[in-house]
């Protein structure tokens, strides 16, 4: 038996459509949606780097505005620190404190110098900022009682704040305790307070002393240990953020 396949005008028609489908949807397929596909990430790529473009365009125009801002953060650091001491090693923190009770005429019993570290107590910038509206009180006045303390709205004793940690200021604290008349104890504690704003009294304790002289005379002394705070500004083991050097007090 002889099988004849005869294609019929409607057959070829039908298989010409056919292929055209095929090829229609093969180049669509592994052409035109891989290439929409590239399109898609190249402008979004394109988005990303006019973005980045932008912002780096940002910079370099503010590039004036940023300098000058340094610039002057500069000098308001400069302003800021002249109250401070720079950086100090621990002999020199000894030759200051002992330099100090020298000229009361004191005598420097024993003087023992903490690690210096970074740091200020928010209580001292607190009372820097109300100096204008408070007295500092004297020796003889907190000898006699009249302290003053720092409440809240409430009036309840607020205590002491925590110390927020600033990298550019240092704490190196100092015991000393010193021999001498109680004149020239509340003089030198004076002093601290009024003279030295880089230097804070955190607290002090008095107490009589007698010991016998070289003529075998009984003497009468006072002796006051002293708890000393002294701020430095300078980062540790990094360089000064201010290139003139500040004036000691």
């Amino acid at each position: 038996m002889k099988l004849e396949l005869e294609l019929k005008p409607g057959d070829i028609v039908l298989l010409k459509v056919l292929a055209c489908v095929l090829i229609i949807f093969f180049t669509f397929r592994f052409l035109i949606l891989p290439g929409v596909g590239k399109h898609q990430d190249l402008d979004l790529e394109k988005t990303q780097v006019e973005e980045q473009q932008m912002e780096m365009q940002q910079m370099i125009d503010s590039r004036p505005f940023i300098e000058e801002k340094i610039v002057k953060q500069q000098s308001e650091l400069k302003e800021l620190s002249k109250g401070y001491y720079d950086l100090m090693e621990n002999q020199q923190v000894d030759e200051l404190v002992t330099g100090i009770i020298l000229k009361h005429n004191l005598f420097p019993v024993n003087l023992s110098i903490s690690e210096t570290t970074p740091g200020i107590p928010m209580s001292y910038i607190l009372a820097s900022a109300k100096a204008s509206e408070t007295h500092v009180l004297t020796a003889e006045e907190e000898l006699n009682g009249e302290t003053e303390a720092e409440t809240d709205g409430d009036g309840t004793d607020s205590g002491f704040y925590a110390a927020p940690q600033f990298a550019y200021t240092n704490t190196t604290m100092v015991s000393v305790t010193v021999q001498g008349s109680e004149s020239e104890i509340k003089s030198f504690l004076d002093d601290l307070a009024r003279n030295y704003p880089g230097i804070q009294a955190r607290s002090f304790e008095l107490s009589n002393t007698i010991y016998v002289s070289e003529n075998l005379k009984s003497v009468q002394s006072m002796n006051c240990r002293c708890d000393l705070a002294v701020y430095t500004c300078g980062e540790i083991g990094g360089e000064s953020l201010i290139e003139d050097e500040s004036q000691n007090r």
